[in-house]
């Protein structure tokens, strides 16, 4: 009875060990191939159901993401360039392309929404959720997310994800 407690326990600790390491994973971004800005890391990026490899995302379901931001320049005003990637071919995400970033910026914390202006050399903390629509195609793809006005972005990353049904 004792060797089997202590079989069952070390299994379990094992399993809570292993769903601990999964869920500090950060997701792999990628530089944004026309972008000038600097690459960010992924320790900059988070995003929800994207372990490192792949983000799974689920139709009917909403993904929220978190990216810290440090513009080399100052920005009046920042604008949402997120696309899908599907064979080389960028698709706007409907509702989130084009549509003002400045209600989800925050202070470095992600604590007080400070809103744009931003400026050159601040930390600030993007903040933001979106719904996979159960319209989009179960596919693999590409998201590019990219955070800019028309001089350029201030953010941009690309990560590898699959939407399921």
């Amino acid at each position: 009875m004792c060797v089997r407690l202590k079989m069952q326990f070390s299994s379990t600790l094992l399993l809570i060990c292993a769903a601990l390491i999964g869920c500090g994973t950060a997701t792999e971004v990628r530089p944004c191939p026309k972008s000038k800005t600097r690459a960010l890391t992924a320790d900059e990026v988070t995003i929800s159901n994207c372990p490192k490899n792949k983000c799974i995302l689920k139709r009917n379901t909403e993904a929220s993401i978190t990216m810290k931001i440090k513009p080399e320049r100052d920005f009046n005003e920042l604008n949402s360039d997120i696309q899908g990637i599907i064979l080389d071919v960028p698709l706007p995400f409907p509702g989130y392309y084009g549509t003002s970033a400045c209600p989800h910026i925050y202070d470095a914390a992600g604590e007080k929404q400070v809103g744009c202006p931003l400026k050159a050399g601040e930390t600030y903390t993007y903040k933001n959720s979106f719904k996979i629509l159960p319209l989009y195609p179960t596919v693999t793809l590409e998201i590019h997310w990219g955070l800019g006005d028309k001089q350029g972005d201030a953010a941009c990353f690309q990560i590898p994800a699959k939407i399921k049904a």
